[in-house]
């Protein structure tokens, strides 16, 4: 997950220790290459809404749906980053230290 501070709100919390069997592990901070959503919205900045000339919103609107139907995020591919050893094993070192403190 992203560091959106709603992710750390006490509801999410709570829902959380209902749920042990679901647990958030965070991305690092500033890590956009890390996070799939950050490459949808930029693909889509780049090609569809960057300096772009409608007139009206809903066509704006149509553009960004059309683009996201046609190059939706099932077709990417995940960020190399997501099999560095050194992403991994910082993953892991943030879940031990996050156990170690709960």
């Amino acid at each position: 997950m992203d560091n959106y501070k709603i992710h750390k709100a006490q509801a999410v919390q709570r829902w959380l220790a209902l749920h042990p069997r679901v647990e958030l592990v965070f991305l690092p901070t500033y890590c956009p290459k890390a996070n799939p959503i950050e490459r949808l919205f930029g693909d889509t900045h780049d090609k569809v809404t960057r300096n772009h000339r409608r007139k009206q919103i809903w066509r704006l609107v149509e553009d960004v749906e059309r683009h996201l139907t046609e190059n939706g995020p099932w077709h990417y591919r995940l960020s190399e980053i997501y099999f560095t050893a050194e992403v991994t094993a910082a993953v892991q070192h943030l879940k031990t230290q996050e156990k170690a403190s709960a």
